[in-house]
């Protein structure tokens, strides 16, 4: 198949337009971003900034299976099995209990202890205090969409101070 010599051309002859509209999908890719990182993320960051820190343990797991399309070479199981942990820990002289919702490593087991971090007003919002893992997925997609929003941005203000200048109709009245 011959390379797409006339859409080369075209795009080449077009530049500045399509650099021009660029920021349209730079913007709707920040606003994807963003959202998912706020959803993702928007009970990791409220402990981040507001939790408290205590020691649990692993209490049990609880078995689920993550669907997964089927791989044409595999077994025919359409997902894996997996082992969310079960955390037990004290707030406030009560002992609480909450799913992690994140893997364990494979070393981890019944009894383990595990860094707790947990809301003090609701203690039942919890998660495993996990230095790198805390930020995983939502702060790389929230990082992303910060860097596209500002890219997007600069281009529509670009966009704006380019704008043609208005047409005769408006031109004329002032006259």
């Amino acid at each position: 198949m011959p390379f797409p010599e006339q859409q080369v051309q075209w795009a080449l002859g077009n530049r500045a337009k399509i650099l021009r509209y660029a920021f349209v999908p730079q913007l709707l890719a920040a606003v994807a971003l963003l959202s998912f990182a706020y959803f993702i993320g928007k009970t990791e960051v409220h402990l981040l900034l507001n939790g408290a820190r205590t020691r649990g343990k692993i209490v049990g797991f609880h078995r689920t299976e993550l669907h997964t399309h089927r791989n044409p070479s595999s077994n025919g199981v359409y997902g894996r099995t997996v082992y969310l942990p079960i955390v037990e820990f004290e707030a406030q002289g009560d002992k609480m209990r909450f799913e992690e919702h994140k893997l364990v490593h494979s070393g981890e087991g019944v009894g383990w202890p595990v860094a707790v971090l947990y809301d003090p007003n609701k203690a039942s919002v919890a998660m495993i205090d996990r230095p790198f893992w805390n930020w995983i997925p939502w702060a790389p997609a929230l990082a992303m969409g910060a860097f596209l929003a500002l890219v997007s941005f600069k281009g529509l203000f670009a966009f704006l101070a380019l704008a043609p200048p208005a047409s005769g109709v408006a031109a004329g009245a002032q006259k």
